[in-house]
């Protein structure tokens, strides 16, 4: 494996040891850890510096940051058919209520329902710059 790989896997897996201790469900806790691994992933291949990882959960909604040192804030792009990139934060729109970027684009950050809200793909996208996740 390469060190990008570990380190996604041992976010992946922080991830999961915490939504087990605070009992949240498993489609959203596996929700929670695709989101993980993408952010994480795009903060080490598009980031500079340490990568942090941040959850925060309440009774609705599960918030995870994730802050490196780099200042170019992440952005969709479109996928080419033959492409391996620009899928994740896709599926991170998919998957969220919101999310978008705070900090000066030093952190990108999801919105994940834990309780009956639908995600956006099976409603409308949508992206926001709400810095207060």
């Amino acid at each position: 494996m390469e060190p990008k790989d570990v380190h996604v896997a041992k976010a992946r897996r922080t991830t999961a040891t915490v939504l087990k201790q605070w009992s949240l469900p498993e489609a959203p806790a596996e929700d929670a850890r695709l989101v993980v691994s993408e952010l994480v992933f795009n903060a080490i291949i598009h980031g500079s510096g340490d990568v942090r990882l941040r959850l925060r959960h309440d009774d609705h909604e599960l918030r995870i940051r994730v802050t490196d040192d780099g200042t170019a804030p992440a952005r969709r792009r479109r996928a080419s058919a033959a492409g391996l990139g620009g899928r994740g934060l896709h599926l991170v729109a998919c998957l969220s209520l919101r999310w978008g970027v705070a900090d000066g684009g030093r952190t990108t950050y999801a919105v994940i329902p834990t309780l009956t809200e639908a995600p956006p793909c099976r409603r409308t996208m949508q992206s926001s710059t709400d810095p207060t996740c």
